[in-house]
């Protein structure tokens, strides 16, 4: 298992994300509202109904989601790699991701090493539906808006929880906040589509179904007389041409060659159109340049996943995700 995850799965004491997320949705809105009142003026039995109704959606997406872990690593070469594509070809791509599963639960580690950052996706009459959720020890931060996309087309549908943050006394930083949430969801469709496009081409992401719960902490359960389920998650690394990917991404060009006459390099992987075909196909990495491939200075930068949204600070966890 990635070290990234083990230290998440030592935060949350064994638990898979797909139940710590479902053990939360099962409590709200109680727990919502039990931590984050005084409401002026209370919750309207409207409001509250929208609530209810959205908590039931939650858990029946929840109840089918596929759960998909990506690294860092693979986090940014997606990401160079979506946002490296011109706005025409990226909706294209965007259009044409098929998904392996009606539902995508996505976990991103935090950095900090302090939980992860998850993102749930649906896809329903060719409109992908994606909310990020932020999970730490201390508890659940749930999405405050579903961004509504088709393409590179994105509609924000605000949530019941954002309605009612708005009345207590640590509501979210309005505008910011939601420019925050949804540019980090915006994030998330960028690397989920790619993903999906990824897998047609060998050795660009790997995955494979491993065990959610690492061996040491199965083992620490069955000891203790309370042996874990035996579940799977789908774990996405990079795959040999991925890290090739990754690498030719982040090359700096050559301060001796201010001309742009380089010698050989590896070139990163791209979408080009194809004459035979009406859609676009990948070129993987390949060498340009002449003469043989030299070392060459490098800068790799791992991306922020998380937002840095108001609401984490001002707006209170709901249910402690460790129990």
């Amino acid at each position: 298992m990635n070290a990234q995850f083990e230290e998440i799965g030592r935060i949350h004491k064994g638990k898979l994300m797909i139940d710590t997320l479902t053990k939360f949705f099962e409590s709200y809105p109680q727990s919502f509202l039990d931590t984050n009142g005084p409401f002026r003026g209370g919750i309207s039995q409207e409001l509250m109904d929208r609530m209810l109704e959205f908590r039931d959606r939650q858990l029946h997406v929840l109840s089918y989601a596929q759960h998909y872990r990506i690294d860092q690593e693979t986090v940014q070469m997606l990401t160079d790699l979506a946002y490296g594509t011109k706005p025409a070809g990226r909706e294209e791509i965007y259009r044409e991701a098929q998904f392996p599963f009606p539902a995508l639960l996505v976990e991103c580690p935090d950095p900090t090493g302090e939980g992860s950052y998850v993102a749930l996706t649906t896809v329903v009459d060719d409109c992908m539906y994606t909310q990020r959720m932020i999970v730490t020890a201390n508890g659940i931060v749930p999405s405050l808006l579903v961004l509504k996309s088709s393409g590179l087309k994105g509609e924000l549908i605000f949530t019941p929880t954002y309605e009612a943050a708005l009345l207590g006394p640590k509501h979210p930083d309005g505008e910011a906040a939601l420019k925050s949430e949804s540019e980090v969801c915006s994030h998330f469709v960028a690397v989920v589509a790619t993903m999906c496009s990824m897998l047609k081409y060998k050795g660009m992401i790997e995955t494979e179904d491993v065990q959610a719960i690492s061996r040491p902490e199965r083992r620490r359960a069955e000891k203790a007389g309370k042996p874990l389920p035996d579940t799977l998650v789908t774990r996405v690394r990079l795959g040999s041409a991925g890290r090739i990917q990754l690498k030719a991404a982040q090359v700096e060009r050559d301060p001796e060659d201010p001309l742009g006459k380089r010698r050989a390099h590896w070139v990163a992987g791209h979408y080009m159109r194809h004459m035979a075909r009406p859609e676009k196909v990948f070129r993987m990495p390949h060498i340009r340049g002449a003469g043989p491939v030299v070392p060459q200075t490098r800068r790799v930068q791992l991306p922020e996943v998380g937002d840095q949204l108001a609401t984490k600070e001002r707006l209170s966890t709901m249910g402690d995700a460790g129990e």
